[in-house]
């Protein structure tokens, strides 16, 4: 039987997975998850480096799909849908080890795509991850929910952000 790339199994898991987590931010829209336990306490907390790592994730799965599909054919190189993720990795990481390379000029061009989106989306959850988080806290004028700053960046409004140590 032969082997289908597998988009149905790889990106809809991922979909799946990123809707499950947009659910569980702020205790779930949809009442899965009680507001107040520690699950969903914790994804609310790394909400920012959940969604950056979901989407990296969801970017290497779609890219190396595109990869497969584009070269499988034309490149003896790229055979299985590992062989493309192999592929996909070392290019986003830019190691490039130069024994999988993309076959023709779209080819480089989508390696050149996979480089800069794809570092792009690392250095952005490496930002999230290493960067203070912005407190959640809804601004009385216009709403918006991030800040980290004494004043919101929307409106200029005062925000009072009740802190852990506030009696």
């Amino acid at each position: 039987m032969q082997q289908n790339f597998p988009i149905r199994t790889g990106e809809t898991a991922f979909l799946f997975l990123q809707h499950f987590i947009k659910t569980l931010k702020a205790g779930g829209r949809a009442g899965i998850v009680i507001k107040d336990t520690f699950l969903s306490t914790w994804f609310r907390r790394h909400e920012d480096i959940i969604q950056r790592t979901v989407n990296l994730l969801v970017f290497i799965f779609i890219v190396t799909s595109v990869v497969y599909v584009t070269q499988h054919v034309v490149n003896p190189q790229i055979s299985t849908y590992i062989d493309a993720l192999y592929f996909t990795i070392t290019t986003l990481t830019t190691t490039g080890f130069g024994d999988i390379t993309l076959r023709g000029p779209a080819g480089r061009l989508l390696a050149v795509v996979i480089m800069f989106v794809g570092v792009e989306l690392f250095l952005r959850l490496l930002q999230a991850i290493f960067r203070p988080s912005k407190v959640r806290f809804e601004c009385p004028d216009c709403g918006l929910m991030a800040h980290d700053a004494v004043h919101c960046k929307h409106c200029g409004r005062v925000v009072h952000i009740r802190d852990e140590g506030a009696v």
